[in-house]
């Protein structure tokens, strides 16, 4: 099970997912996504990379959780509270794990109802489209129907524990950050920056990193989701780096900007502009205020200073389990702030065709306002000579 949760933790999560259940007439839950099945079981694995042997997780209201797996995942879950574990052998193309499924919602109820699914917002169901159509076919007293709200209004409200393990990641993320532009020069590849950055990563006790984008130019970068290149910097040019490092399976997501040399005064003044952005929508993030209240005030101070083209389509998300979870902070999110999210604070601005910087902070909701949890990106871009 993971490390720093309880038994209790994990059935106080399936009681208010039952609460929820209830409120919208849901018998079931079928959870079948990595993110889910650990949220609500703990299991502790990457296993998961290997897309070949569905996983399911049965929560119902009148009955204990029961879980349906390949046979190789039964004694690591027994590892967990889950008590009530169904097998089959695995890898069988021709049912992979369906019947087993079948039977067990037919223990629970053989006759009509709703059992939610994972089939809308930021979700998807761990199995092929063909054997939900095969479900869907062979029970068809039984309604599948989209349940990603009830999940996300789970999961965008973190647990004292697990706020303390993203605050973990995200200290030794910044640390590593921090020291960074010691060790990195001109004439170095953007491989060679990012191997030294995700060396730090796991020096300062970080367990995987998933996601590490960088890219640089001259006075900024063209895109901001690509792996690094054999690209050597310039000067004039400046680096982002963007992770997405684990511990205990929770994720960080922020950024930092690094120019080489003199930089051309038009970046250095799309910085500043940005540095000002994300201030103004951090004091924003308080509870009552919405995501779209973030953006538009992140938005005002970019409008003002230059004209904007933003092709990211937000500027900024929740994470937690994921390196992206909702809400989203845009202009048609109006998810209202609540204590205990954790958001991304990311404004962009192409401030040049072709040519954009874009920063991020981590930070915390709390009861009055925010705290920060990433060290604060610098208020001058830092230079290497």
């Amino acid at each position: 099970m993971m490390r720093g949760f309880s038994i209790h933790d994990y059935k106080m999560r399936v009681d208010r997912a039952l609460e929820l259940m209830k409120k919208n007439n849901l018998e079931m839950l079928l959870i079948t996504s990595p993110q889910n099945f650990r949220y609500f079981t703990g299991l502790d694995s990457y296993f998961w990379e290997s897309p070949t042997r569905p996983w399911f997780l049965l929560l119902s209201i009148n009955h204990e959780p029961i879980a349906v797996v390949p046979s190789i995942g039964k004694t690591a879950l027994q590892n967990t509270w889950i008590k009530n574990i169904q097998t089959w052998q695995s890898p069988n193309p021709s049912d992979e794990g369906i019947t087993v499924l079948q039977e067990a919602i037919l223990s629970i109820k053989a006759e009509s109802c709703l059992i939610g699914c994972e089939l809308g917002k930021e979700s998807y169901l761990r199995l092929s489209i063909k054997d939900f159509e095969r479900l869907k076919k062979n029970m068809s007293k039984h309604k599948f129907v989209d349940a990603s709200n009830i999940i996300w209004k789970l999961r965008m409200i973190k647990s004292n524990n697990e706020i303390s393990k993203i605050k973990k990641i995200i200290s030794i993320a910044s640390k590593a950050f921090d020291e960074l532009p010691n060790f990195i020069n001109i004439g170095q590849s953007e491989i060679e920056i990012a191997k030294i950055m995700k060396q730090k990563l796991l020096n300062y006790g970080a367990d995987y990193t998933f996601y590490m984008s960088c890219a640089s130019g001259p006075g900024g970068y063209s895109q901001i989701i690509s792996n690094p290149t054999e690209k050597k910097v310039d000067e004039g040019d400046i680096l982002i780096i963007d992770t997405g490092s684990t511990i205990d399976g929770y994720f960080c997501d922020f950024d930092r900007n690094f120019g080489f040399g003199n930089l051309p005064k038009s970046a250095i003044l799309a910085y500043d502009i940005l540095w000002e952005a994300a201030e103004i929508g951090m004091e924003k993030a308080k509870p009552g205020n919405t995501c779209a209240d973030i953006n538009n005030a992140m938005l005002k101070i970019l409008n003002k200073n230059c004209p904007v083209s933003n092709s990211v389509g937000r500027m900024g998300h929740g994470l937690g389990l994921q390196l992206t979870e909702p809400p989203s902070i845009m202009s048609n999110d109006n998810t209202l702030l609540k204590e205990n999210m954790i958001i991304a604070i990311e404004p962009c601005l192409e401030y040049a065709p072709g040519t954009m910087i874009v920063q991020e902070e981590n930070i915390l909701i709390t009861k009055d306002g925010y705290e920060r949890l990433s060290s604060r990106t610098p208020k001058t871009i830092p230079i290497i000579n």
